[in-house]
């Protein structure tokens, strides 16, 4: 049923723009992927956990492929997402690295917190151009997305640990499609999801030297999961009890409610909202300038970067970002653009890196 639902909503959206005044046709292209982790490099983060250990509480991917065709103001195409977010506290960070490392462990409760967000989707989106303003200069864009997905992670562990022993209390609000966390208690068969997301993209021609823009990705996201698999409650560790022969034991004390035997439940899954804004302008012919700011979460990014113009509508540029101390390089046109960032070419000192490039063909 949801397979027909997403055929018949691409359709529908593939048929409408047709409707509309002769205007240029285009097929168009784009793929964008970022990851930054802070703690660890990006290698040592995914694998082992064992570069050294720097201080950050959080930790992102988002990747996006799309292809579609626009006819006048409509575009529409056909979308592939993945996405993760991670939050964790800084003693989290240190424990896990003590831990994975065979260090030594102080004497003292380390905080343990995780929020972590994971999906990967499949579907169509559709867009329109509203102009405003003289010469149009003014353009806002909505964009609705509609996917599938059967692969998710979404929860959140808050506790704490004491050193190395069996003792503390966590307690775990998690659902899933696949068990990571505890490798127990994974469905029989993935969880089927239907969902929907929202962007805002706006940009304005000021004069003939300033453009500004704005754009919210993720304003409203949401996917609900049928037959999920969930574990939610606590466990309180207790250091120290005697038996009978005054034998001195640990027990620890659970209390979960857990999907296993086929036990699943319905998810509501969103995922947090990224705003950017960018001012651009214009020095002359050969050069001009943009300030762009990020707002992932809780982590903020100011990038400023210069470009060359050349021929008729194409640039080169450089810049460098804030907190993610990345360069950039890229070259771009109306219909061809490839953008490279990175803090570091050696991929196991890399903290943060991005590629983003994109096809646009006019008829």
């Amino acid at each position: 049923m949801k397979k027909k639902i997403l055929l018949l909503g691409f359709s529908s959206a593939l048929l409408s723009p047709l409707a509309s005044a002769n205007n240029q046709f285009q097929v168009f292209t784009h793929f964008d992927a970022e990851i930054y982790t802070e703690a660890q490099p990006v290698q040592a983060f995914v694998d082992d956990f064992d570069a050294p250990l720097t201080s950050g509480d959080s930790a992102f991917t988002y990747n996006i492929f799309e292809v579609g065709v626009g006819y006048g103001n409509f575009k529409v195409g056909l979308q592939s997402r993945f996405d993760y977010v991670l939050n964790f506290d800084p003693d989290t960070a240190k424990y896990t690295h003590t831990e994975k490392n065979d260090l030594a462990f102080e004497d003292r409760y380390y905080t343990y917190f995780l929020d972590a967000k994971q999906a990967t989707s499949n579907g169509v989106f559709v867009s329109y151009d509203f102009k405003f303003l003289d010469k149009n200069a003014l353009t806002i864009t909505p964009k609705l997305s509609v996917f599938a997905s059967t692969h998710f992670q979404d929860g959140i562990v808050d506790g704490r640990i004491y050193s190395d022993e069996v003792e503390g209390d966590i307690s775990v609000d998690y659902n899933y499609s696949k068990d990571i966390l505890f490798k127990k208690f994974t469905p029989s068969e993935n969880p089927e999801g239907l969902g929907y997301s929202l962007d805002i993209f706006a940009d304005w021609q000021v004069n003939d030297e300033l453009h500004v823009g704005f754009s919210v990705k993720d304003l409203l996201y949401k996917t609900d999961y049928e037959d999920s698999g969930f574990v939610d409650g606590q466990t309180t560790e207790i250091p120290f009890s005697q038996n009978d022969n005054g034998d001195i034991i640990t027990q620890p004390t659970v209390s979960l409610k857990t999907s296993s035997f086929g036990n699943t439940q319905s998810h509501d899954f969103d995922m947090k909202m990224r705003m950017q804004a960018f001012a651009d302008y214009r020095i002359n012919d050969r050069f001009s300038t943009q300030l762009t700011l990020k707002r992932y979460d809780q982590d903020t990014f100011s990038q400023l970067k210069g470009r060359v113009h050349f021929w008729d509508h194409w640039k080169v540029q450089a810049g460098y970002e804030t907190k993610s101390k990345a360069y950039l390089v890229g070259i771009e046109s109306k219909y061809f653009g490839l953008n490279l960032q990175t803090d570091s070419l050696d991929l196991d000192k890399a903290y943060y890196a991005n590629i983003n490039w994109y096809m646009n063909i006019k008829f």
